[in-house]
Parts: structure tokens; C-alpha cells; sequence
């Protein structure tokens, strides 16, 4: 769903918007998110915009190479260090606005970023060896993890922060970690499952 959608917005787009142009938006949108997340202290409503920030950080990280492509105008290593750069600097932003907001622990959010970055480094090192740059881990990608954030701030706006008790610790233990990460394994599955459906309509096309 996502692939033909960014091509029909790509052959749409005017031709005085550039792929930097498109890449500049997608970090802009990061920035609005962290942003967003650290002025939710003072109102919820500041979720709605981190949500807003997202979806412009997917359409400009989704169109810039689509729209090289698309127009023959790829600067294969220009590109390649520019979209990785700025796709580092806005997961920077958005987890470090997240560990600045109410609603998760500063140490977290950096533990959080630690480990995107560890898969992001080795699909990069990975790329250097195979020529193919792939962005999707387990069928979780960029885009599956801010649908993951995106559900995590509706259940805040829905039913409002709350903490559970655990047997392991006798203070009170955040149980909002285990909503964000129920909602990139539902959006995980959901992805893997309709892969798995396409190669099997896939294979009994070819018989």
C-alpha cells in the first residue's frame, strides 16, 4: 500500500519541489515532533502535533529518493549521505523530544535510540558489503515505527497516561512502554502477514 502511494504522490508533486527540498520537510517534521513531545508537559493536546510532525517527516523521508528516481535525477552518494544523515539527526529529535516529554524517562528514550541506531549502523555497514540498502528489520521499517508512535500518542489522547504496579519493583512501574511496543508488534504482524499473503498469491499466479 505505502510503495504505490508514494509513487502516485511523487509523479504529482510540482516540479519546482526538489528531493533536498523533500528531505529538508522530512527533518523539519522530526524537529516539529520532538518539539511537540517536550511541550506536552503543558497540554496533551501537543500530541496531536508530534502525530502532524511524523506524517510530514514520512512524506518528505518517503518522496525525496522516489521523486530522484522517479525524474532520472539520482546523486547516488550524495543522496545516500545526505537522506542517511538526516534520517540519524530526526530519530535524534524524536527521541529526544520523547525522553523530554511526561510520558517516558530520559534514560529510556536514549536506550531507545541506542538500539535504532545499532540497526541502522548495521544496515548501513550491511549496505557497503551487499550494494543494496535496506531499511527493514524484521519487517519493522521507518515507517511501521511511526505508525507505532502515532498509536502510542491516540491511546494517550484517548485514555490518558496511567501506571501499573509490578511484582518485581515496589514503586510504581510506567506502563506506557508496553503500549508503544504492543503497537509496533501489531503493526509488525499486520505487515508480515500481508507480505506473506502477497508471495503466496504470488506463487500460485506462477503455477
Amino acid at each position: 500500500m505505502e510503495r504505490p502511494l508514494v509513487a502516485w504522490l511523487a509523479a504529482r508533486l510540482p516540479a519546482a519541489v526538489k528531493p533536498d527540498h523533500l528531505t529538508l520537510t522530512g527533518f523539519v517534521g522530526a524537529l516539529l515532533c520532538g518539539i511537540a513531545y517536550g511541550m506536552s508537559w503543558f497540554s496533551l493536546d501537543f500530541l496531536w502535533v508530534a502525530s502532524a510532525g511524523l506524517v510530514i517527516n514520512w512524506f518528505g523521508d518517503s518522496l525525496d529518493g522516489t521523486v530522484a528516481r522517479f525524474r532520472n535525477i539520482e546523486r547516488p552518494r550524495y543522496g545516500f549521505f545526505i537522506d542517511n544523515t538526516t534520517d540519524l539527526l530526526s530519530q535524534l529529535c524524536i527521541f529526544l523530544g520523547l525522553g523530554a516529554s511526561p510520558f517516558m524517562r530520559f534514560d529510556v528514550a536514549c536506550l531507545g535510540l541506542a538500539g535504532f541506531y545499532m540497526i541502522s549502523f548495521f544496515n548501513l555497514v550491511k549496505s557497503i558489503d551487499t550494494n543494496v540498502v535496506k531499511i527493514v528489520s524484521m519487517a519493522i521499517g521507518p515507517t511501521e515505527i511511526r505508525l507505532g508512535f502515532i498509536c502510542y500518542n491516540l491511546l494517550l489522547l484517548a485514555i490518558g497516561p496511567w501506571s501499573v504496579e509490578t511484582a518485581v519493583r515496589s514503586d510504581v512501574a510506567d506502563g506506557r512502554y508496553v503500549i508503544f511496543t504492543i503497537s509496533i508488534v501489531l503493526i509488525a504482524s499486520w505487515r508480515w502477514l500481508g507480505q506473506r499473503d502477497g508471495a503466496l498469491r504470488r506463487r500460485r499466479l506462477l503455477r
